[in-house]
C-alpha cells in the first residue's frame, strides 16, 4: 500500500508539473543576411500573450497550458508575417527566419495621386476605425540604457487603455495600471533627469487617432509623398508611402513611411522619426526620436496593436539617455464600459517612477517579459534586495512586512529603497500664487524733505497717490509636509501697481480631503505671521555728501532713491480649498484675515548705482527730526493709506517627487 501511494503521488506530481507554464525560447533572424532582428513582435493565440525580441533577436515567452496548442506569429514592418503551430514544450531554442516583403512598386516622383491615396485614407478613418469607445488591454515596457548598453532601469506594466471614438481627433485618453514592476539601478541623487515615456504613449503615438502632422490635410503642403518599394504588409496588399519635408521646408516635423491597405484605405502602420525642426519643437527636444506603430483588425474595425519608440537625449548634466519603450495590445473590448474613476486613473508624471500599484509576485510568476540583460537579470535574482523592497513598500502602506516571494528571474522586481535624502525631498512642495492685497488709499499728494543734521545732503521729493482699494501681489511659496495633513510653510511676496514692496509670511497649514472617493478636494486652514512693506517712490537724488550715514548704514553711491513706505506686522488666519489637478500639481485658493500687530511709517533710502548685490539701503522711522512729511500740503507723520483686513489668493502647488 505504501509503495502504491508513493507511486500515485509521483504520478500526480508529474502531471501537475506538466500542466504548469512552459518557456518558449527563440531567436528571430533575417532569412537572407542571417542577422538577428530586434524589436520583432512575437505573439501567441492572436496576441493574447506576447513579447518582442531583444537587441540580439532573442525572446522568451511563458506559455500556460491553455495556449500550448495555439499558433505562434512573428511580425515586423517590412517583413512577411511568420506563422506556425507551437512546438512541444519545453524544447530547444526555436530559430525563426523572416523574409522581406517583395518589392512590387518602384519609387516614383511626387504626384497628386500619391497625396490622393493619403487623403482618401484620412477620409475613411471614421469607416475603418472604432466609432465608439473601446478598451484595450496590453503590456507596456520601458528601459533606459547607459552609453555602454547596460540598463539603468526597466519597468513593465499591465495596462487598460481607454480609447475615445476615432471621429474625435485626440492624442489623449485614460490609462489604468493593473500591475506594474520596476528595477532601478540608477544611483540616488538630489538632481536627476528622467525622460520617461510612460504608458500614455499608447495614446500619444496613435497617429491615426491624433491625426499626426504627416496625415493632417492642413499640413500636406509641407510634405513630399512618394510610393516606395514594397507591396504587402501583414500579408495584405498595401501602398507603401514615404513622407519627408519638402525641400527648404522647416515646418514639417517628421519623416518616414506608412502602410495603407489597397482595398479599404486603412492605415495599417507607420514608422517615422523626428526631423531637426521636430526635435526642437515642444517637449521633443532630444537628439533623436523614432516611433513605429501598427494596427490590427477586430470586429470589422482596426485597433491599435503595437507601439515602439526610442529616444536619445543628452541632458545638460549627467550621462546621455537612451530610452526604449513598447506597448503590445493583448485584448480588445468593444463593449460600452465606464471609464475609471479619478483615483483609478494613472497620471502623466508619476506612474512607474513611484510605482503606486502593489507588487503581486503571483501575477508576474506566469507572465512573459523581455529577455533581461545580465545586469537587470542579476538584480532581479537578488532575493535579499527584493525582500527589503517588499518590506519597505508594505511598511509605507501600513501592512505587515513579509519577505518577498521566491521565484524565477522574471517574477521579482521593484525599486530599491530610497535614500533618506530622497524621502525627505518627497515631502517638499513649492508653488506660486497671485492675489489682491487689501489697501484703502485716498487720492493725495506727497511732499518729503529730508535734511539730516550735520551733513550737506538734502533731498526734496514729491509724488501723487491715486485712489484705490486693492493692490496686486504675487508670491513664491515653499512647503514641507510634517505629516500627511500638517505642513510648515514659508512664502515671499511682492506687491505691484502704483505701490512696490516686499513681504514674507511663515506658519502652518492643515488640509483634509473632502472628496476621498474621487478627485481630491482639500479643505485648507492655516495660521501665519506676516510682514509686508508698501512703498511709494518720491524721487532719485545725487548724493552730494558722498558719504551719508543713516542709522549706522553707510550710503556712498552717487545716486540715492527715496520712497515713503509703511511696514505692517500681522497674524493671518487663512481658510481655503485645494483641487488636485494631478498627483503632483494642486490648484489652491485661500482667503486670509489680517490681525495687525503694529504698523510704522518709514522713509526708505537705497543706493541706485553699483552691483546690485552690494547696494545698501536704510530706513528712517517717522516721526523724525530729519524728515518733514506733508500730505495734501498738511504736516503728517503717517502714510496716507490704510491697511485693510481681507485678502484673496490663487495659486499652484507642485510636489517635487
Amino acid at each position: 500500500m505504501r509503495c502504491f501511494l508513493l507511486l500515485w503521488f509521483v504520478l500526480m506530481g508529474g502531471t501537475a508539473l506538466a500542466q504548469g507554464p512552459a518557456l518558449l525560447r527563440g531567436i528571430v533572424v533575417d532569412a537572407e543576411t542571417k542577422q538577428p532582428i530586434p524589436n520583432a513582435q512575437v505573439g501567441v493565440a492572436g496576441n493574447r500573450i506576447g513579447t518582442s525580441t531583444n537587441e540580439d533577436g532573442r525572446f522568451v515567452l511563458s506559455i500556460t497550458p491553455e495556449y500550448q496548442g495555439e499558433q505562434l506569429e512573428v511580425a515586423l514592418l517590412g517583413y512577411r508575417k511568420y506563422s506556425r503551430s507551437l512546438p512541444p514544450l519545453p524544447g530547444p531554442e526555436l530559430r525563426i527566419e523572416l523574409r522581406l516583403s517583395p518589392a512590387a512598386l518602384g519609387e516614383v516622383q511626387v504626384t497628386a495621386s500619391v497625396e490622393g491615396i493619403v487623403r482618401e485614407a484620412v477620409a475613411r478613418i471614421p469607416r475603418n476605425y472604432p466609432r465608439q469607445a473601446t478598451r484595450l488591454t496590453g503590456f507596456y515596457r520601458e528601459s533606459d540604457n547607459d552609453p555602454s548598453g547596460k540598463p539603468r532601469y526597466l519597468v513593465e506594466g499591465l495596462l487598460t487603455v481607454f480609447k475615445q471614438p476615432y471621429q474625435v481627433r485626440t492624442g489623449k485618453g485614460e490609462v489604468q495600471i493593473q500591475q506594474s514592476r520596476k528595477v532601478d539601478l540608477r544611483p540616488q541623487t538630489l538632481v536627476r533627469i528622467d525622460w520617461a515615456g510612460g504608458p500614455f504613449i499608447a495614446h500619444m503615438a496613435d497617429f491615426v487617432h491624433s491625426r499626426a502632422q504627416f496625415i493632417d490635410p492642413t499640413n500636406f503642403r509641407d510634405y513630399s509623398y512618394r510610393l516606395a518599394p514594397g507591396s504587402t504588409y501583414a500579408d495584405r496588399p498595401v501602398y507603401v508611402v514615404t513622407f519627408e519635408p519638402r525641400p527648404g521646408n522647416r515646418r514639417a516635423n517628421f519623416a518616414g513611411r506608412m502602410y495603407i491597405d489597397q482595398d479599404s484605405y486603412a492605415f495599417l502602420g507607420a514608422e517615422w522619426h523626428y526631423t531637426p525642426s521636430g526635435l526642437r519643437s515642444g517637449i521633443h527636444q532630444a537628439d533623436a526620436r523614432e516611433l513605429r506603430v501598427a494596427y490590427q483588425p477586430y470586429a470589422g474595425r482596426w485597433h491599435l496593436k503595437t507601439v515602439w519608440w526610442q529616444t536619445r537625449y543628452r541632458p545638460p548634466v549627467g550621462e546621455p539617455l537612451l530610452y526604449f519603450g513598447e506597448f503590445l495590445t493583448t485584448a480588445i473590448d468593444t463593449a460600452q464600459v465606464a471609464s475609471p474613476s479619478y483615483l483609478e486613473r494613472a497620471q502623466y508624471r508619476d506612474v512607474f517612477l513611484h510605482n503606486p500599484v502593489p507588487y503581486d509576485s503571483a501575477f508576474w510568476h506566469s507572465q512573459t517579459t523581455l529577455l533581461p540583460p545580465a545586469a537587470v537579470q542579476q538584480a532581479l535574482l537578488d532575493q535579499r534586495r527584493q525582500q527589503r523592497a517588499d518590506s519597505l513598500f508594505k511598511q509605507q502602506k501600513g501592512l505587515p512586512a513579509t519577505a518577498g516571494a521566491d521565484g524565477p528571474a522574471v517574477s521579482a522586481s521593484t525599486t530599491a529603497p530610497e535614500s533618506s535624502a530622497m524621502r525627505w525631498l518627497s515631502r517638499v512642495r513649492y508653488g506660486a500664487s497671485a492675489g489682491a492685497w487689501p489697501l484703502s488709499v485716498s487720492a493725495s499728494g506727497l511732499a518729503v524733505d529730508y535734511a539730516p543734521v550735520g551733513t550737506t545732503f538734502r533731498a526734496q521729493g514729491s509724488a501723487g497717490v491715486a485712489s484705490q482699494q486693492l493692490t496686486g501681489w504675487w508670491s513664491a511659496e515653499y512647503q514641507f509636509d510634517l505629516t500627511a495633513k500638517l505642513a510648515v510653510r514659508l512664502a515671499t511676496r511682492r506687491v505691484f501697481r502704483q505701490f512696490s514692496g516686499d513681504g514674507w509670511e511663515a506658519g502652518f497649514s492643515y488640509e483634509h480631503n473632502l472628496n476621498p472617493r474621487h478627485r481630491p478636494l482639500y479643505g485648507r486652514a492655516g495660521l501665519a505671521y506676516t510682514r509686508q512693506t508698501l512703498g511709494r517712490a518720491v524721487g532719485t537724488f545725487e548724493n552730494t555728501s558722498g558719504d551719508l550715514r543713516v542709522g549706522g548704514t553707510r550710503l556712498n553711491a552717487d545716486e540715492l532713491s527715496m520712497a515713503l513706505q509703511s511696514t505692517t506686522d500681522a497674524v493671518q488666519p487663512k481658510l481655503g480649498l485645494g483641487l488636485e489637478l494631478s498627483h503632483k500639481v494642486q490648484l489652491v485658493a485661500d482667503v486670509g484675515y489680517l490681525l495687525p500687530l503694529r504698523t510704522r511709517t518709514q522713509l526708505q533710502l537705497e543706493e541706485e548705482s553699483g552691483f546690485f548685490l552690494t547696494r545698501s539701503s536704510a530706513a528712517i522711522t517717522l516721526p523724525s527730526a530729519d524728515v518733514s512729511l506733508r500730505v495734501n500740503d498738511q504736516p503728517a507723520t503717517a502714510a496716507p493709506w490704510q491697511q485693510q483686513r481681507w485678502l484673496l489668493s490663487f495659486g499652484l502647488l507642485y510636489r517635487l517627487r
